[in-house]
């Protein structure tokens, strides 16, 4: 406390308030107190921009956080580079066919948590450079952006991981590598049937495929052959656990999409890639690391 070492009578024009003035010894310096409505004036202001500020660093933070939780599910998803930046926007539509393509995967990015109450997926097949992976990638992708887990892979390095589980000196098992399949919200298997499959291979992916249909979760399949080729390739229980709920095949029956976008400078390039992929890859949430 500062010893008061004398009072005078004031009034405030501001607040038409008569008040004492208290005068305090500070080292060499006299301080005068200010009236009490103009003291709780500024202190009320003080506090509303004290309160600013804290919530301004908050919602920094909050930003901070919900971005790195973003670049930690781009970096998990295992997303090729080259497609993070695809979307249904920059998807050129020149045929009906390929609208029709177009409008199914939208409905299912937009609609993803009705396809999850049945577990119901896509099948998405068609020659090569037809724009499956890009509409795949842009399912993956905006589904990222809401929060949910994706993860990218080709069946063949999905069917070369679980069986690099069997080595002594493995630190998973393969149920735990089934199991990080199972768990991700979307599943994407690309390049299915890019080479003949044996009877393991057949039976591996439809236990992964079982399993996600086990726990409703959607999956997508990206391939080059027919629709027979396909039954054919991945077998009728795997073919059957795609289309329970209601899973839909998207046939792409054009020419090679990558010709009508080779020179389209409005199609996102490896610059716009940089914000969205971290340095190095995060490890993904659960024991599959396919990325390394």
């Amino acid at each position: 406390m500062f010893e008061v070492i004398k009072t005078e009578d004031r009034h405030c024009e501001k607040h038409d308030l008569d008040w004492v003035c208290e005068f305090t010894k500070f080292a060499s310096r006299t301080l005068e107190s200010e009236c009490p409505k103009c003291l709780e004036e500024r202190e009320a202001e003080e506090e509303r921009k004290r309160q600013i500020e804290f919530e301004e660093e908050r919602r920094k933070a909050a930003v901070a956080a919900k971005r790195k939780q973003l670049e930690q599910r781009i970096s998990s998803s295992l997303i090729p580079d080259k497609y993070l930046t695809r979307s249904f926007d920059n998807y050129r539509v020149e045929t009906d066919a390929q609208g029709r393509a177009l409008e199914t995967t939208r409905r299912f990015a937009e609609h993803f948590d009705q396809f999850q109450r049945t577990g119901a997926g896509l099948i998405m097949i068609g020659r090569p450079g037809t724009g499956k992976t890009h509409l795949a990638c842009a399912i993956a992708n905006a589904l990222i952006e809401k929060g949910a887990t994706v993860l990218f892979v080709t069946v063949s390095k999905m069917i070369r991981r679980i069986r690099e589980t069997y080595r002594r000196d493995s630190e998973y098992t393969e149920q735990q590598m089934i199991d990080s399949l199972r768990d991700v919200d979307l599943l994407i298997i690309d390049e299915v049937g890019i080479q003949r499959g044996t009877e393991s291979e057949e039976h591996l992916l439809f236990e992964v495929l079982n399993e996600r249909n086990s726990v409703f979760g959607p999956t997508i399949i990206l391939s080059n052959l027919t629709v027979e080729e396909i039954k054919a390739y991945v077998g009728e229980r795997a073919l059957d656990r795609l289309r329970e709920g209601g899973g839909k095949l998207v046939v792409f029956d054009w020419g090679s999409y990558r010709g009508n976008v080779a020179d389209d400078a409005d199609l996102p390039c490896a610059d716009s890639v940089v914000p969205l992929r971290t340095e190095s890859r995060l490890p993904h949430q659960r024991p599959f690391p396919m990325g390394d």
